[in-house]
């Protein structure tokens, strides 16, 4: 006898809804630095410690290993992937032209409210000395910026390019930069919005995004070859 279809709905439709829930728990817990790259994923590990079968698991290793989060190697199975140097100048060359689209098409629809949202996060990491905290505060500024343009589908793709490029570099690298320089640079951005000056500002986003990147990826270039010449 077949299973009733509703039934055999429901069960499709659970285990869609379980295979979310790992993909966004995976997806998160690999973004923030909590599952380090390399690291092998088990699937009856994951699978005890989430408490859903094995099908989902599976299932969310492979939406991620699409995403690029995750790569299957011999003998391995999944391991949390990890970006070369090339790719993390990859991401940051396409952060910067989706993010400068994104302020072009914000500028003349930023209001008062969306300003008096980037200032408060501006005020924030002038005043937090915490490093652990920078970097969402420096996401939550730049997206309060971009709000406006009403791209849902880009804001989110930019900011899963921000966490993947991020959580690649060790905090005592990330703030290398000096923290009063980038407040300035975020500050002049501010400016020249408030201004209109749109070619200015989407110039300055440019340039505040790729010079950041040079200067971050020199230095974790550096910390990769000194852990080459320790071993």
């Amino acid at each position: 006898m077949t299973a009733p279809i509703l039934t055999t709905k429901t069960t499709a439709l659970e285990r869609k809804t379980a295979t979310a829930r790992v993909v966004a728990l995976l997806r998160d817990q690999i973004l923030s630095g909590g599952l380090p790259e390399g690291l092998q994923l088990r699937q009856e590990k994951l699978a005890a410690e989430l408490g859903v079968s094995r099908v989902p698991i599976r299932e969310a290793l492979h939406q991620l290993e699409a995403e690029g989060l995750v790569r299957q190697e011999t003998h391995k199975g999944a391991v949390v992937s990890g970006l070369s140097i090339d790719d993390l100048e990859e991401t940051y060359e396409i952060r910067a032209r989706l993010e400068t689209w994104l302020l072009e098409l914000s500028i003349p629809l930023l209001g008062p409210q969306h300003y008096a949202r980037a200032e408060e996060w501006l005020a924030r990491m002038a005043a937090d000395r915490e490093d652990e905290a920078w970097s969402s505060q420096n996401w939550n500024f730049h997206a309060a910026l971009y709000a406006p343009a009403n791209r849902p589908q880009t804001l989110e793709l930019v900011r899963k390019l921000y966490l993947n490029a991020y959580r690649h570099f060790p905090l005592p690298i990330r703030l290398t930069g000096g923290r009063d320089r980038m407040n300035r640079e975020h500050q002049l951005l501010l400016d020249l919005c408030k201004q209109g000056e749109i070619e200015r500002a989407k110039d300055h986003l440019e340039q505040h995004i790729l010079m950041g990147a040079r200067h971050l990826i020199n230095r974790l270039k550096a910390l990769r070859q000194q852990g080459k010449s320790a071993n």
